[in-house]
């Protein structure tokens, strides 16, 4: 009886980790600590907000799951919930779980951390219910990523600066791009003008363009670098192997790389490695759990 019923667990765990795209967790909380450092938080108070922004995205991924299941029945069976591996009622209580849990954690980071997250939930309904059919989906879901930052920020400091606010839209256009391409997946392949191929990467490679024109100090340059070379990396499965699951998952795991130059620029050297190890784990994950 244990023996068989030992697998099913495992099956069962699977299917909640697949539906939690877990494998991407590793971004999140690399974008916590990006934000905290923008404003000199600390580390323990950032780990906090990033455990928090990990339930927010989690439970995105459960709403996003459980408001497609219709679609998904029709077009991808073998998901989680169409395939009976994780019953409806109970992806819907884990979503309710995780949003009421990540915002206790808010409420326990303490400063305007709440308010963030209010408004990060609402993006993220607002994307779930409505990402289909809205041509600025791509919009809204950098949005979500830009929150972060700003919710992180929050805890520690009562207002937005400016190197936040530049540093959250320069994720968001990131995420934005990554997002386009996405929504390309799976689609035909038709002859565009340069402008329609091409404008993604503009967005992917807003950071690094900041990074290096922006007067930073040389120990930023490395590491925006580095994201480059990802970028271009990640881009080729675009335009050259016509991989766009592989693209997107590796612009994915990049988050951490932008957030490591976004960690040299505000001078928190000593959580370089952390990023850079979010970076690694990302990728291993994604092997074993897809992230998108």
């Amino acid at each position: 009886m244990s023996s068989s019923a030992a697998p099913g667990r495992s099956v069962r765990w699977h299917a909640h980790l697949s539906l939690a795209r877990i494998s991407n967790s590793p971004t999140v909380v690399t974008n916590a600590l990006a934000g905290s450092a923008l404003v000199g938080g600390d580390l323990g108070g950032a780990l906090l907000v990033a455990v928090a922004m990990v339930l927010f995205y989690t439970g995105g991924m459960y709403l996003n799951d459980l408001l497609d299941l219709t679609i998904d029945r029709r077009d991808r069976p073998d998901r989680p919930l169409p395939s009976g591996a994780v019953p409806v009622p109970e992806a819907w209580a884990v979503t309710a779980l995780l949003f009421v849990v990540g915002m206790g954690l808010l409420l326990l980071a303490g400063g305007r951390a709440p308010l963030g997250g209010l408004v990060l939930a609402a993006l993220i309904v607002l994307y779930d219910a409505w990402h289909k059919t809205n041509p600025l989906s791509p919009v809204v879901m950098g949005a979500t990523r830009a929150l972060v930052y700003v919710t992180a920020a929050l805890a520690v400091a009562p207002t937005v600066g400016p190197a936040v606010t530049v540093w959250a839209l320069l994720l968001g256009a990131y995420t934005a791009g990554l997002t386009y391409v996405a929504k390309t997946e799976g689609r035909p392949v038709r002859p565009q003008s340069w402008p329609a191929r091409y404008w993604p990467v503009a967005l992917v490679a807003a950071p690094v363009l900041y990074a290096v024109v922006g007067g930073f100090a040389w120990p930023t340059w490395p590491a925006a670098l580095l994201l480059a070379a990802w970028i271009a990396y990640s881009l080729r499965f675009v335009y050259v192997a016509r991989n766009i699951g592989a693209s997107v998952g590796h612009l994915i795991a990049g988050m951490c790389l932008l957030d490591a130059t976004v960690l040299a620029a505000s001078g928190a050297f000593a959580w370089l490695p952390l990023a850079y190890a979010a970076f690694a784990l990302t990728l291993w994950a994604q092997r074993h759990i897809r992230g998108t």
